[in-house]
């Protein structure tokens, strides 16, 4: 996924650099596709280290050389030793034919823009890794939602006092093409963290991720969310039916989702799945909503079991974790 200029404008507004020295990048690739990476980090400034085999990878974490690492997304052995290791991971899949010199050069490029934008915004405080802050997460809630959804999502985080021991995933219906306007979402609310998801990154409490439209997810344990290439199946991008059957399917620790304003139905066909699973399902109250479309079908599916405007949905989830 290549992120937009004005996204990665904007990123470097509201991010600051991890460290004051070219950071360690960890390369697990063979092929000519690594000799185009190691040209490009190279002349970035960053320290490649390059794992050739499954010792090397193991020394390189045991030694704690190596800020973020990109690897070959077919290697699943290479992906367990990282996964707990708290470092950003970019997987390397979709890998153009050699011979394609142009091919190879825009992938480089798209490769390059997810590493900056990444590493300009960890923002895990000292003495806490990724991991250790998935410990710390009590439930993962998807805050869903098409046209008018901006505002309510807005509206609901700016009602916490506190933050709530939850990670957000905030799932917005946009064209893939207009991914730049996710630059719009902003959070008053200092007490959260915004983040887009890109690569592989670790869930975390008091963040809102956000979910591309372009890339389906992918969840594993830990709370590791992956952007993988394959494209929304669904009319809608990203598509929330299929994203609550992923969510259904991961295991996650008190899952919640509430649908915000938006037009049309899409979730609902997905909620019995996702309540079948443990999770809460909650709705917007279509009054309180620009588009009462979308949680109104929700309701009408039986399973909603609160229905409020967003600033009470956010005393009622403040509630939920209290004790």
């Amino acid at each position: 996924m290549i992120f937009s200029q004005a996204i990665w404008n904007r990123s470097k507004a509201i991010c600051s650099p991890v460290h004051n020295k070219p950071s360690n990048i960890g390369l697990v690739l063979a092929g000519p596709a690594r000799d185009a990476i190691v040209v490009a980090l190279s002349q970035a400034g960053y320290e490649v280290h390059i794992a050739a085999n499954l010792d090397r990878v193991r020394a390189l974490i045991a030694r704690n050389a190596v800020d973020a690492w990109i690897f070959d997304a077919q290697s699943d052995t290479v992906l367990e030793q990282l996964l707990q290791t708290g470092c950003f991971l970019l997987p390397a899949d979709n890998i153009p034919d050699a011979a394609a010199s142009n091919a190879i050069g825009s992938w480089v490029d798209g490769l390059m823009t997810q590493l900056e934008v990444a590493l300009s915004c960890r923002s895990a405080p000292p003495g806490h890794s990724v991991a250790d802050r998935w410990g710390e997460v009590r439930g993962v809630w998807l805050l869903a939602g098409s046209a008018g959804a901006t505002a309510a999502v807005q509206t609901f985080l700016n009602s916490f006092v506190e933050p709530p021991p939850v990670a957000f995933l905030y799932a917005q219906h946009i064209d893939p093409t207009q991914q730049q306007l996710l630059q719009s979402f902003t959070l008053q609310n200092a007490q959260f963290s915004l983040r887009l998801a890109e690569g592989v990154q670790s869930l975390r409490p008091a963040e809102l991720l956000m979910i591309p439209p372009r890339g389906k997810v992918a969840l594993a344990e830990f709370g590791k969310l992956t952007v993988t290439r394959e494209e929304w199946g669904g009319h809608h991008t990203p598509d929330i039916n299929e994203l609550l059957v992923i969510l259904s399917a991961a295991k996650l620790p008190s899952p919640g989702v509430i649908v915000f304003s938006g037009m049309g139905n899409d979730g609902s066909a997905a909620l019995p799945i996702f309540e079948a699973a443990g999770g809460r399902v909650w709705a917007q109250s279509p009054a309180s909503a620009v588009c009462p479309a979308m949680p109104q079908a929700a309701i009408d599916s039986g399973l909603v079991q609160k229905s409020s405007d967003p600033a009470s949905l956010a005393r009622a989830l403040r509630v939920l974790y209290s004790s």
